[in-house]
């Protein structure tokens, strides 16, 4: 074993866990001590300026907040009203705080003493607003939600002035909208640290502040790294020494070598896949009041990780997901890819129950907007639905013009919404099989069956409480109730057309399933329409009708017509991945070091418009840019040129003097500590636990229940068959997220989420105590680690180390660790038990270290 198995430097090594006098004792400190951390970090959070948002918040205010204040409050409440009623505004931050007559509006945190939401739940008779109608529930929530979060709000000033229109010319001088640049590679005073020309960049920045980068990071850390990074899971012990030996006698090498063989394992995409689906606000259902299932959503996913391991081109990429439906095809395989693809514009949320068609279909179209230029473009266009853009040069007009682009398309969703709806949401992309032998009137006949299924499975449901309820026998065994069942003639009748319903449609739900197995969610052209503005975003207050087109801020003569006689997705497709585009290769590149630092050269990757930050380097992001398109933007190809940078491989360790003049290391002078993501630490659990099938999951669609409404109960049978395979497999259920991906700040799948949380709270170190996952997952690791051969209990040790932390002990913790076995507290229980219960305490105390949570 090499001698720098040993440990690493004193800064990346974990909790002190063991000691010999009191076993137990040290179980409390390590509870003890996360508690404080936690504490410590959840101050330093609260240090935050208050007038910084972060990007999920302000993306929460724009789409769910702003457009309702605008659509139903501003006219009675703004300083723009003909009479101000009550004494208050609430179209700035300010004035909603300060109140009116009845005194402040909010109560930031507390939703249930806000007189706003008072008002809107129509909780107090006397206080209901808007007066003439109560705002759907969903929008209530979402109020509720917000005041929850603390209120955030980005809207400055004392009162709004009437909008004087945008100044395009003035607009495009925002550095994002100006073309990159080609900027020459600088050569740093130090040239001897510099191993590329991303290290010169780097190193320029920080020798104009007299600033010097850390001491490369020891070998196993550096393991650590490239293997979660790329792969999202540990690394395994027979790895350790090889690469060790490596390490030490070529770092540059050694690093190339292994980061080319996890780019070409299928794990690489499931990873990389699993950061696009954040952005493509990816889920198995349709969120909203009628929860139902999108059976064949899992196509798209699928897709996404295809896609990034065969390293398919960026700007493909893009085309395929916005117009692959419109794209020619080399064969069939490459057709269904195509029509796959599209599935980015119809996973989002969908009210199904909205029953009045142009409402539901524009608030698609606003949910396709806003995934298509935060994802592709870093910019918040959705915000510019009911009026000018606050902050950004995108008029009402440019959203319209944009809005008809996917007015023009049909989304086919292999749901039906509601009787006497639009049919299309019924449509899926047919891959396979016989084209005649389903039809759209086929598909639609199927998905009404099932719901007349939903309504007489209700009504079996309810009918059985009223009979178990009526004789006072809720809890009644099996065998009372098949008797209680038979006395009552009103059930039985039920059950009687609930069964010959069932029968006489059985063969029509098999072809159902049939054809959702060969078919995929997606979107094609309809009827080409340009759409008119909607005032304030009201549907039923029209202006006047835009062209079909782009941002006009971005607009040049370059830039595409749209085919009037089509949607005008495939233009849209190829104006955002064309090369000259300011925005497209940024914004890629930018996410892709985001993965790789833990932090983008632009901290804000959603937003690259005014309210986002600038990027920390410009010309490294320009230069960056540059290289991701000369290298055919491949997505490998620039981790590759990144990940062979020296910065990559520098250490975490803090330096005062650096820390004070760059307190967030954007200049880097070290790598960012990273806490592993709810998916890494989940799946590297059931890894190093009770197992983790790592062979691609086969094609699996969502089953086909009688009731169609998704609950969190239905989330152990749909994941039971998928259990052992990775998190990026599992059903994402809207509004049903598991409470363990949630507590490791899981995104929400309501929302485009190009960056994620990172929360710091008591309930994690709780959970890594008393779950019983991670009991679970211990006694799975000390089975694994007692049933190794080995010659005693000090091998043993040894090896938990290196699976778990991938670094052998130092001699005290091997020394505390062999005392922790020999004191373990005595039980009544067997000795085989309390040997088992010693390593599986052993497991668990190094799951909980931040040495494994974190990556340095």
């Amino acid at each position: 074993m090499p001698a720098e198995l040993a440990r690493p430097s004193p800064e990346l090594r974990g909790l002190p866990l063991l000691t010999p006098e009191n076993p137990m004792l040290s179980t409390f400190r390590i509870a003890f001590v996360c508690v404080l951390l936690t504490v410590l970090r959840s101050e330093a959070a609260e240090s935050v300026p208050a007038g910084s948002l972060s990007p999920d918040a302000l993306a929460f205010f724009e789409n769910k907040i702003r457009p309702v204040l605008s659509n139903k409050c501003y006219e009675c409440h703004a300083a723009t009203a003909k009479k101000i009623k009550g004494g208050l505004l609430l179209d700035t931050r300010a004035a909603t705080l300060e109140g009116g007559d009845s005194g402040p509006a909010l109560v930031p945190g507390d939703p249930k003493n806000s007189l706003l939401w008072k008002a809107i739940s129509y909780h107090e008779r006397d206080l209901e607003m808007p007066p003439k109608e109560r705002l759907p529930e969903n929008v209530v929530e979402d109020f509720a939600k917000w005041i929850a979060m603390g209120a955030p709000d980005p809207r400055d000033g004392a009162a709004n002035a009437r909008s004087v229109g945008i100044d395009l010319e003035a607009g495009r001088k925002h550095w994002s909208f100006q073309p990159p640049t080609s900027p020459p590679v600088p050569q740093p005073k130090d040239r001897a640290w510099a191993t590329g020309a991303i290290d010169r960049f780097i190193r320029v920045g920080l020798e104009e502040k007299k600033l010097r980068p850390v001491a490369d990071v020891p070998f196993a850390p550096m393991l650590r790294r490239i293997y979660f990074d790329l792969t999202g899971l540990p690394p395994p012990p027979d790895e350790i020494d090889p690469f060790a030996a490596a390490y030490a006698a070529d770092p540059a090498g050694a690093v190339a070598q292994l980061v080319d063989r996890l780019l070409a394992s299928p794990q690489f995409g499931e990873r990389w896949g699993r950061h696009w689906l954040d952005i493509a606000r990816y889920s198995d259902s349709s969120g909203g009041a009628h929860n139902v299932d999108f059976p064949a959503a899992f196509r798209y996913r699928d897709w996404v990780i295809a896609a990034f391991n065969r390293d398919l081109p960026y700007d493909q990429f893009v085309r395929d997901q916005l117009a692959g439906d419109l794209l020619p095809a080399a064969d069939p395989s490459e057709r269904a890819a195509k029509l796959t693809a599209t599935g980015l514009l119809t996973v989002g949320v969908k009210d199904l129950r909205e029953r009045n068609v142009n409402r539901y279909r524009m608030a698609l179209v606003d949910e396709q907007i806003d995934v298509t230029s935060r994802a592709f473009l870093g910019l918040t266009v959705a915000c510019a639905r009911c009026h000018d853009h606050k902050f950004d040069p995108i008029p009402t007009r440019d959203y319209y013009a944009l809005a008809g682009l996917f007015a023009s398309s049909e989304p086919l969703l292999g749901v039906r919404r509601s009787r006497n709806a639009d049919p299309f949401a019924a449509g899926l992309h047919r891959l396979t099989g016989d084209p005649a032998e389903f039809s759209e009137a086929d598909l639609a006949e199927m998905l009404e069956v099932r719901l007349q299924l939903t309504r007489a499975a209700l009504n079996r449901r309810d009918e059985r409480r009223k009979v178990l309820m009526a004789l006072g026998k809720q809890k009644a065994k099996s065998d009372e109730q098949e008797a209680i069942y038979r006395e009552s003639q009103p059930l039985q009748e039920i059950e009687s057309k609930f069964n010959a319903l069932k029968a006489r449609n059985d063969a029509m739900l098999t072809r159902f399933d049939t054809l959702v197995a060969r078919g995929a969610m997606g979107v094609r052209d309809a009827e080409p329409r340009d759409v008119a503005i909607h005032l304030r975003g009201e549907d039923t207050q029209l202006g006047e009708i835009v062209p079909r087109g782009f941002l006009s801020v971005l607009a040049d003569a370059a830039t595409p017509a749209v085919n009037r006689a089509q949607s005008g997705r495939r233009e849209l497709a190829d104006w955002i991945a064309s090369p000259q585009h300011p925005l497209t290769a940024r914004v890629m590149v930018n996410r892709i070091w985001q993965h790789l630092f833990g932090e983008g050269l632009v901290e804000t990757p959603d937003d690259f418009g005014k309210t986002g930050q600038p990027p920390s380097n410009p010309a490294l992001l320009d230069h960056l840019a540059h290289r991701f398109i000369a290298h055919g933007w491949s997505v490998k190809a620039m981790i590759r040129e990144i990940t062979a940078s020296r910065a990559y491989r520098l250490g975490s360790t803090h330096d005062s003097a650096a820390h004070e003049i760059d307190p967030a290391n954007r200049l880097h002078w070290r790598m960012n500590r990273r806490r592993l993501d709810s998916d890494a630490f989940l799946d590297s659990l059931r890894l190093l636990g009770a197992g983790l099938e790592q062979a691609p999951l086969l094609p699996r669609f969502m089953p086909t229940e009688e009731d169609d409404r998704l609950k969190s109960r239905d989330l152990k049978s749909w994941t039971g068959a998928v259990v052992r395979y990775r998190t990026v497999y599992q059903p994402v259920i809207r509004d049903h997220v598991p409470d363990d991906w949630s507590l490791f700040d899981f995104p929400n799948p309501e929302l485009v989420t190009g960056k994620r949380n990172i929360t710091t709270v008591p309930t994690q170190s709780l959970y890594l105590m008393n779950s019983p996952a991670i009991v679970e997952h211990s006694r799975a690791a000390a089975r694994h680690v007692r049933e190794m051969p080995a010659k005693d209990d000090r091998d043993r040790i040894v090896h938990t180390y290196r699976r778990i932390l991938a670094r052998a002990p130092d001699a005290r913790e091997l020394a505390e660790a062999q005392r922790w076995l020999e004191n373990f507290p005595r039980t009544d229980t067997s000795l085989e038990r309390q040997e088992a219960d010693a390593w599986a305490a052993l497991c668990q105390a190094l799951f909980a270290t931040a040495e494994f949570r974190y990556l340095y």
